[in-house]
C-alpha cells in the first residue's frame, strides 16, 4: 500500500523545496509520505555531506542540494521553478531555553533570529500552495511576544491563512517529548487543522507513549554492566534514579547533604533517561553531564540516539560525533514529520490519508501533564521544607564549640588603569596577598579576610557581609559572616572568595550559585545583610550595598543609578565602569553583552562575585550590530 500511494504522488510531482534543511529530519518525514524534495538550502557544508549521502534514498534522487546562507541564496539559482510547498524551520538558538539563562531572549535582534525574513522572501517569490514552519516554542514569548507578532505578522502578509499549534513530538510515535510550535500557511480561507495525536492519552485509543527501551530494546546487551561515568561530577550519577536529575541532590528533594541548589543548573544536567518512558528533550549541543544518560550510566550510542529521533537505522549521518549529535539534536523527528506531512496531503492536496485531526478549538493535555508534575514537585518541596533534614556527614564536627584555621592567599583582580604593550593595550593585573581567619562556634561561623601589607595586617574594618541561611546547611552551620580588613575596596573580591571557600569545604555545595540559584530563577538559601564601616565614599562600596538586597537584582537600570554611586570628580565613562566591575568578577551586563537590555541600561545578577576559575557566561560586542568583538575581560586561570 505505501509503495503504490508514494508512486502516485510521485507521478503528481509535488515538489518541495526545504529551507534550513539541516540533517534532513523534517526532509525524511515529507520524503516517506509522498512529497519530492528537490532542493535544499543549507549553509553549513557538513551538514550537506549528509543530505548527499543520503541523496536518492531520503530525497530526489536529483535533488539540488544547495551549500550557501539563505540571505545570499537567489531564487534563479535553486533548479526549479515552481514548486508545490517549502518547509523548514530557521535556527532557534534566538528564541531558545539556553537563551533566557543566558539573562535574555535575543529573538529577532540575534541575525538568526531574523532568517524568517528570508524564509518569507522565497515564499512570496515561489508562491507555493503552502509552507511549514518550525520552530521551539519560547519564539511565541520571546521579547515579550513581539518577536512572535513581528514573525506571524510577516506570515499573514504573504496573503496566506496562517496556522499554529504546540505539539510535543512523543504524541507521534517519537520516544522523546519534543514540544514545538508548527505553523502552516495554506491559500483560501480554510484554517489548516493540525494532527490528532497518534500516541498518549490525547490519541484515539490511548495507546501509550513510546518509551526510550522499546525504541533501542534490540540494541542493548542484557549482560551490560553498570558503568563509571568520571569527572568532576560523573560519580553522582549512580546515586541518580531513572527520569531524575541533578535535582535528586537537593534540599527540596530530600537530599540529606544537599550539592545543588534548587534549578541552579540546566534541567538535562545529570539527567538519567527512564526505560519506561520518553526521554526529555535531546539538544544539539551536550555539555560534559548534560543528559539523556543511559540508566546503565553511560552515554548513548549513536545507534541509539538515531531511534530516540526516529531516523532510520541506514540514514548516514556525516561528521564527527559532536557533529551528529548536533544535527540530530537541531533535526524534526522524522516520525513527526511524517504525521504533518500526512495531514498537508489531505488537507491542501486532497489526497485520502488515513489520518484524524484536531478542530481548531481542539485542546491538548501535555501542558496540563506538565502543570501536574510542577504541582506533585512544589507538594514534595514543601514537605520537606517544614522537615529538619539529618546531617549527612561531619557530624561530630556539628558539635564542635570552637574551631580556629588561617589561610593565606594571592588574590588577583585588575587595577582601573591601563597599559600598552607594543600595539596593544590591556589590563594589568595586581595581587593582593590576604589572610583569611575561620573562627567557628556552634553553627556560627566567622571569616575575618585581612590584607597584608609588607608584611603588616591592615586593621581598618571595611565591611561585614553575614549570609544567614534557612536550614542548617554542609556539617552544620547556619550563619556565615565576613569581615574585611584593608584599605582598598577592591579585596570586597577577596571577601566572596573566602565565604565560597569555606562553603565548598564546609558542604558539598560547590559554588555560591549553588546556594543561591541562576539569577533567572533564583532560589536563595540565604538572606544577606552588608554594613559599610568605611564613611569614605566609595563606587564599589556603593555599588555592592544597593546590590545586596535580592530584590534589586536582575532589573535593568539606567546608567545614571550607577553614576550616583561615585562623587562626579571619580566618575568614568559608563560602559567603562561596566567593564570595571566585570573585571572584578561581578556579573554586570549590558545592551553589549544582552541586546535585549536597552542601551544605557545595566543589570546586575547577583549580589557576589564569581569564582576566580569562572568566566563571566555572556561576551561582549561593541557597537549596536555586534559585528565587532573586544575581547571579554576575565580573571586570569
Amino acid at each position: 500500500m505505501r509503495k503504490s500511494k508514494n508512486m502516485e504522488l510521485a507521478n503528481k510531482r509535488l515538489k518541495v523545496v526545504s529551507l534550513f534543511t539541516g540533517g534532513g529530519g523534517l526532509d525524511i518525514g515529507f520524503h516517506q509520505t509522498g512529497f519530492d524534495i528537490v532542493a535544499c538550502v543549507e549553509i553549513r557544508a557538513d551538514f550537506c555531506k549528509t543530505l548527499e549521502l543520503n541523496k536518492g534514498r531520503y530525497n530526489s534522487p536529483d535533488c539540488q542540494i544547495l551549500n550557501k546562507d539563505i540571505r545570499d541564496v537567489q531564487p534563479e539559482e535553486l533548479a526549479v521553478s515552481t514548486c508545490d510547498f517549502i518547509i523548514g524551520g530557521p535556527p532557534c538558538q534566538s528564541f531558545s531555553a539556553a537563551g533566557r539563562r543566558a539573562g535574555g531572549v535575543m529573538g529577532v535582534l540575534d541575525q538568526r533570529g531574523s532568517l524568517f525574513e528570508h524564509y518569507c522572501r522565497l515564499i512570496r517569490q515561489f508562491q507555493p500552495k503552502g509552507f511549514l514552519f518550525e520552530n521551539v516554542r519560547g519564539i511565541l514569548s520571546a521579547n515579550k511576544r513581539k518577536d512572535w507578532e513581528a514573525i506571524f505578522g510577516s506570515f499573514s502578509e504573504l496573503g496566506y491563512r496562517v496556522s499554529f499549534r504546540i505539539l510535543d513530538a512523543a504524541d507521534y510515535g517519537v520516544p522523546q517529548h519534543r514540544e514545538r510550535l508548527i505553523l502552516v500557511g495554506t491559500k483560501g480561507d480554510r484554517a489548516f487543522l493540525f494532527p490528532r495525536p497518534t500516541y498518549g492519552p490525547d490519541s484515539a485509543s490511548g495507546t501509550p507513549h513510546i518509551s526510550c527501551m522499546s525504541a533501542i530494546v534490540d540494541l542493548q546487551n542484557p549482560n551490560e554492566p553498570e558503568h563509571d561515568y568520571g569527572g568532576k561530577y560523573g560519580h553522582l550519577l549512580k546515586q541518580v534514579p531513572p527520569g531524575s536529575n541533578y535535582h535528586f541532590f537537593t534540599r527540596e528533594l530530600g537530599y540529606p547533604s544537599p550539592i545543588f541548589a534548587w534549578r541552579s543548573r540546566f534541567s538535562d544536567f545529570l539527567y538519567k533517561a527512564h526505560p519506561d518512558h520518553p526521554a526529555r528533550t535531546i539538544v544539539a549541543r551536550l555539555g560534559a553531564y548534560s543528559g539523556p544518560f543511559h540508566w546503565e550510566n553511560r552515554r548513548f550510542t549513536v545507534e541509539e540516539f538515531k531511534r530516540l529521533f526516529t531516523f532510520p537505522d541506514d540514514y548516514r549521518l556525516a561528521g564527527s560525533l559532536n557533529l551528529v549529535l548536533e544535527q540530530l539534536g537541531n533535526s524534526v523527528a522524522p516520525a513527526f514529520s511524517e504525521i504533518l506531512a500526512k495531514a498537508v496531503l489531505k488537507q491542501l492536496f486532497n489526497t485520502n490519508v488515513d489520518i484524524d485531526l484536531i478542530e481548531a478549538s481542539g485542546k491538548l493535555c501535555f501542558d496540563h501533564r506538565k502543570s501536574e508534575k510542577a504541582r506533585r514537585t512544589r507538594a514534595f518541596r514543601l514537605k520537606n521544607d517544614v522537615r529538619e533534614l539529618p546531617l549527612f556527614a561531619y557530624h561530630d564536627r556539628a558539635n564542635t564549640t570552637d574551631s580556629i584555621a588561617h589561610n593565606v592567599y594571592y588574590a588577583f583582580y585588575p587595577t582601573r588603569k591601563k597599559v600598552v604593550r607594543g600595539n596593544k593595550i590591556e589590563q594589568a593585573w595586581k595581587g593582593a596577598v590576604v589572610e583569611v581567619h575561620e573562627r567557628r562556634q556552634g553553627s556560627d561561623v566567622q571569616l575575618t579576610v585581612t590584607r597584608i601589607s609588607e608584611n603588616e595586617l591592615s586593621e581598618a574594618s571595611l565591611l561585614n557581609y553575614k549570609m544567614r541561611f534557612d536550614k542548617t546547611i554542609g556539617d552544620g552551620f547556619t550563619t556565615i559572616s565576613c569581615e574585611l580588613r584593608s584599605n582598598s575596596d577592591e579585596d570586597i573580591v577577596s571577601a566572596w572568595d573566602a565565604i565560597e571557600h569555606y562553603i565548598n569545604t564546609h558542604s558539598k555545595y560547590l559554588s555560591l550559585m549553588d546556594v543561591y540559584g541562576h539569577f533567572t530563577e533564583p532560589h536563595p538559601l540565604f538572606e544577606l545583610n552588608l554594613d559599610i564601616n568605611s564613611h569614605r565614599p566609595s563606587f564599589l562600596l556603593h555599588f555592592a550595598e544597593y546590590f545586596s538586597h535580592f530584590s534589586r537584582l536582575g532589573i535593568d537600570y539606567e546608567a545614571s543609578l550607577l553614576a550616583s554611586f561615585q562623587p562626579e570628580s571619580e566618575r568614568a565613562d559608563f560602559l567603562n565602569d561596566i567593564k570595571y566591575l566585570r573585571s572584578l568578577r561581578f556579573d554586570v551586563r549590558v545592551f553589549e553583552t544582552n541586546p535585549t537590555i536597552p542601551p544605557g541600561y545595566f543589570r546586575c545578577c547577583y549580589p557576589f562575585t564569581l569564582h576566580i576559575d569562572k568566566q563571566i557566561s555572556v561576551s561582549w560586542k561593541d557597537g549596536v550590530n555586534g559585528n565587532s568583538r573586544a575581547s571579554l575581560l576575565s580573571t586570569p586561570t
